[in-house]
């Protein structure tokens, strides 16, 4: 006969807040890196992309485990599926992360003085977009325990708002240093205008992956 536990698995919820947690760890880089860049100091530069590489991997490994280890007969309050996607998105936010770093790496060039406090800006709205998410989803084991309803859900909810705003501020700061760096591009090297062009484009995909991660939160609680 099987078990309570055998039949009801053991929830995943407490390991996607670690992995949320761990993406998060990724994020934190996101400034210093840029720093040492902004800073012209290459070799710290280049420390920071290999600690980042290691947090991202550390990342995946624990997504690898939670998606091994979910049973595909569990009784959850939520749709398996639904699960999977939330782990893949929110395991996108290190990814990209990881792909910031490297893209900082490969050639080494001077920033337009003008153009810093824009980028720094740009950095700093895309991190409390991350950190917005990490309180958003450190509510899973809550929602899992109150069986996705009652008042944690409505505080969710609001949160995952809140993601969505604060995306919306690095979407408007993206726009500001695009349009800034366009203006000096005259008197740029065209490679380094291409190469910071793709740079901002990938370090907002860390705070578009956020919002994402929070709309599929959303949809798990509305699925309910």
């Amino acid at each position: 006969m099987r078990t309570i536990h055998q039949l009801f698995g053991t929830s995943p919820f407490g390991p996607l807040v670690e992995h949320t947690r761990r993406v998060h760890e990724t994020v934190e880089l996101v400034r210093p890196v840029l720093d040492a860049y902004l800073d012209e100091d290459w070799p710290r530069c280049e420390e920071l992309y290999e600690e980042i590489s290691r947090r991202e991997h550390r990342a995946d490994k624990q997504k690898n485990e939670i998606r091994d280890h979910l049973p595909k007969f569990l009784f959850l309050p939520v749709d398996r599926g639904d699960l999977l996607s939330y782990l893949k998105e929110q395991d996108a936010i290190a990814d990209a992360t990881e792909d910031l770093a490297v893209m900082l790496t490969f050639r080494p060039r001077p920033t337009p003085e003008v153009l810093k406090p824009m980028i720094r800006d740009f950095a700093d709205q895309v991190v409390r977009t991350s950190e917005l998410l990490v309180e958003a989803g450190s509510e899973l084991v809550e929602l899992f325990e109150a069986s996705f309803g009652g008042p944690e859900v409505d505080r969710v909810l609001e949160m995952v708002a809140e993601v969505n705003r604060q995306e919306w501020e690095a979407d408007k700061r993206q726009r500001t240093v695009t349009r800034a760096l366009l203006e000096e591009a005259d008197g740029l090297d065209p490679v380094a205008v291409f190469l910071w062009m793709r740079t901002l484009n990938v370090l907002g995909r860390i705070a578009n992956h956020a919002e994402n991660t929070g709309d599929l939160l959303r949809m798990m609680v509305h699925r309910r």
